[in-house]
């Protein structure tokens, strides 16, 4: 019963901030081929103009649902723990933020030589983690 309070109070919450910083987000590029990048926190991708890095740290905590949903779109398999509720978030995004690029079918649909980059991204950052936090282990 708990979890399911929970749930729905988080729910709330990604509702009212999608509602304050509705279209927020920028709708169009001037990039010609922009950068995708990894998103540690949200352990999903995003592209350097869709405006995560530079948008409230609200909206950007609570948009990691959305990239974690969309990524699993992109790899063509359920990706995290809470699917079902990624997908209802992204749904939700798509109606505060549908002009959102990230949203754009290019960036929301299976491509397997995405999928093989993210899974690369995803093992580099993985390697990089693991030594940082061996290196961090020796010198303490």
């Amino acid at each position: 019963m708990q979890k399911i309070f929970e749930r729905v109070f988080l729910k709330f919450l990604i509702k009212k901030t999608f509602r304050k910083y509705r279209n927020s987000l920028p709708n169009k590029t001037e990039l010609n081929n922009p950068k995708m990048d990894y998103h540690i926190l949200a352990d999903s991708i995003v592209w350097e103009d869709e405006g995560i890095s530079e948008c409230n740290p609200d909206l950007e905590n609570v948009f990691r649902y959305v990239l974690k949903h969309r990524t699993s779109l992109i790899l063509n398999k359920p990706f995290g723990n809470e699917v079902k509720f990624n997908k209802q978030i992204y749904e939700l995004a798509k109606k505060y933020f549908p002009l959102w690029i990230g949203f754009y079918q290019n960036r929301c649909s299976y491509d397997i030589e995405l999928s093989d980059k993210i899974k690369r991204i995803r093992k580099t950052t993985e390697w990089k983690m693991d030594k940082m936090i061996n290196e961090d282990t020796l010198i303490t």
